[in-house]
């Protein structure tokens, strides 16, 4: 027999509900709990080779390939002081790599800026075609550009210095004004029509309003520009090939031979060459994370 309370609900259905209702929390921890693991197991992978680099930098030549020496015993810090006999210019490699980064950083992040702001906000004929041509640059391959650009930048007597690499970065690039256009459509147009009421024209508003606010853009699409560069060994060994003027990666290929390698001092130096680069995204790896969910909310 089946009791009915006052309000005609069937006591049966009271356990269900209460069963549905424990399960639910249940359920959902179960979820964030598979999340969680999942993204250490991540993190463990992503991790690992930066870890393993530093151990290898930190072993005897010994040691070099024992798989049970991930953390080195014993430790020695030898092959850091031979890598800077070995490569007595490293300072240079590494203002050279510095000088670049930041200044390719700097371009692209203002043209790129002025770029996806134009196309966010202003309305011309041909606009969403332009948009697709810059999208579509993306499908191309660098090798394929990379004999003209060659023969344009060797009659400007460019070769053998960074503005080969510099220059090209001051005209923006396709994904970081991609990147920015999405931003700005996120951005409320009042406050545009705020600041043309108190009689800012069209770079005073971009510039005190809109660059602003921008600021997590900026700090996540110049922090992935600026690891692009760092890290860049393709396009550097074509144009630099007057050793003043190589970078850290080339500086630390150098040390790979055809029957000898120096792998304690490659991995010495890849250790230091990913310092600045990792202490860098510690410190805005807020504001990263921020700039590209609101550059992804745009339709």
């Amino acid at each position: 027999m089946t009791v009915t309370g006052t309000a005609g609900v069937s006591t049966r259905s009271r356990p269900s509900a209460r069963r549905a209702q424990i399960m639910r929390p249940v359920g959902k921890r179960a979820r964030t709990g598979a999340y969680h693991i999942g993204m250490s197991v991540l993190v463990v992978i992503y991790i690992l080779p930066v870890l393993w680099a530093a151990s290898m930098s930190l072993r005897t030549d010994a040691n070099m390939f024992d798989a049970d020496q991930l953390i080195p015993h014993p430790v020695t810090f030898e092959h850091y002081t031979n890598l800077f006999t070995i490569l007595p210019d490293f300072g240079r490699y590494v203002g050279n790599t510095v000088l670049i980064a930041v200044l390719g950083t700097a371009g692209t992040l203002l043209s790129s800026s002025l770029a996806g702001y134009a196309l966010a906000r202003f309305s011309f004929p041909g606009q969403r075609a332009l948009l697709m041509v810059i999208l579509l640059t993306l499908m191309v391959p660098p090798q394929v550009t990379l004999i003209p650009q060659y023969v344009i930048f060797r009659n400007l007597n460019w070769i053998d210095t960074p503005l080969p690499i510099i220059v090209p970065m001051l005209f923006g690039s396709a994904l970081p004004t991609f990147f920015f256009r999405q931003f700005f459509l996120t951005l409320p147009r009042e406050l545009e029509d705020a600041a043309a009421i108190d009689g800012a024209g069209r770079w005073r508003t971009f510039f005190s309003v809109m660059a602003p606010l921008a600021g997590p853009a900026y700090l996540a699409m110049g922090l992935l520009t600026f690891v692009q560069l760092w890290n860049n060994f393709f396009v550097n060994t074509i144009y630099l090939q007057d050793q003043n003027q190589w970078v850290l990666t080339q500086a630390l290929q150098s040390l790979i031979g055809r029957y000898n390698s120096q792998y304690g001092e490659i991995m010495a130096g890849v250790t230091l060459a990913s310092l600045p680069v990792i202490i860098g995204y510690i410190f805005v790896q807020r504001w990263v994370v921020r700039g590209i969910a609101f550059s992804g909310m745009a339709n």
